[in-house]
């Protein structure tokens, strides 16, 4: 028998995958009814756009459906059923980004909308990236059929974006199940059992596969209802945790004060007082998110050095330079040169 770990009680699961996981059990002749009955959970609350709950409750519904099915595989059949539309708002703006890189970037950036108990991180390493999902609190660790779900189903998805298979390797904490066998072919790579991490390890070339669905003007619209979207949950998380989640934006770079307190509905006034009492300087959290972008977007070598710094909003290079100097001790020329000596050695 699957066991479900100890779960946060935010509501951050989208209903749509108790959609998904509705349509898995019907295989078994499991009726909505049946699943849905220990929770008292209305389907129409299900359909209703952006609902969520608990993900106590979820890991509830699927331990449910493995007792019901007798399938502990669950997740992997789940993962297949996940589609892009899924995840809403996210979801839309990830299907009209133009690469793969882009779209994974929205949802590494927006990932906290349905889950603020994981958050998605992407790392290079020369040629090849990590992508890996976290758990923020020890105390909440993804279980296994949780891990499959989300993995598969970031494989599935990424493919229906590019349609182009893809590459890498998949890389999950838990054991080899004895069931494993019977899921095997549908995996789109390996699959490393016992790893540290839950997530994939590919080419950095697959970051540059143009997405079939690519639509400019449209993807701006969606990463700003992203940032609505963003701003009206809050998600139980602290005011900078917010503030953090909607000051950046890959394309456009940062926004101003004013700018983030309209979208959480304050007054730029207001903003300043309610960070300082979390103790918190708007323009020293701006700094430090820069460094923190700075590092990342040199190190996924997607954009020039120029590019960045007009991203970060600087006023040209140099200035850009020597801020990074002054953050990391070396030009961003030495600091790319000292990560690619590192990686070959």
């Amino acid at each position: 028998m699957t066991t479900v770990p100890i779960v946060s009680s935010q509501p951050t699961v989208p209903g749509t995958y108790v959609l998904l996981l509705l349509d898995v059990v019907e295989r078994w002749n499991v009726s909505t009814d049946r699943l849905l009955a220990d929770e008292q959970l209305p389907l129409d609350d299900l359909l209703r756009s952006g609902y969520r709950l608990p993900r106590d409750r979820f890991a509830n519904l699927i331990q449910r459906a493995v007792t019901l099915t007798g399938e502990p595989g669950i997740g992997f059949l789940l993962g297949l059923q996940m589609k892009v539309s899924c995840h809403g708002v996210i979801g839309q703006a990830a299907m009209v980004a133009r690469t793969l890189g882009e779209a994974l970037d929205i949802a590494r950036a927006y990932f906290s909308m349905p889950s603020s108990d994981l958050q998605l991180c992407i790392e290079r390493d020369g040629d090849t990236v990590r992508l890996s999902l976290d758990e923020r609190d020890e105390r909440f660790q993804l279980g296994e059929v949780g891990a499959q779900f989300l993995l598969t189903g970031f494989a599935a998805m990424a493919e229906a974006l590019t349609g182009r298979k893809l590459k890498g390797k998949g890389v999950v904490k838990f054991p080899r199940p004895p069931y494993m066998e019977r899921f095997e072919h549908l995996m789109a790579g390996a699959l490393q059992f016992d790893g540290e991490f839950n997530g994939f390890v590919f080419d950095a070339a697959i970051l540059d596969y143009p997405l079939v669905m690519s639509d400019p003007v449209a993807a701006r619209i969606a990463r700003e209802q992203c940032k609505e979207e963003l701003g009206r949950l809050g998600g139980g998380r602290s005011l900078a945790r917010q503030v953090r989640d909607l000051v950046f934006d890959e394309e456009l770079g940062f926004a101003s004060m004013d700018a983030v307190a309209e979208k959480l509905n304050l007054t730029p006034r207001t903003l300043q007082r309610r960070l300082q009492a979390e103790g918190v300087v708007f323009r020293e959290l701006v700094e430090t998110i820069r460094r923190h972008h700075a590092e990342r977007l040199l190190l996924l070598n997607q954009k020039s050095i120029g590019e960045v710094s007009d991203l970060l909003g600087y006023s040209d290079v140099t200035n850009f330079s020597r801020a990074f100097r002054r953050w990391a001790g070396c030009s961003p020329r030495d600091y790319l040169k000292s990560r690619e000596a590192g990686g070959q050695a």
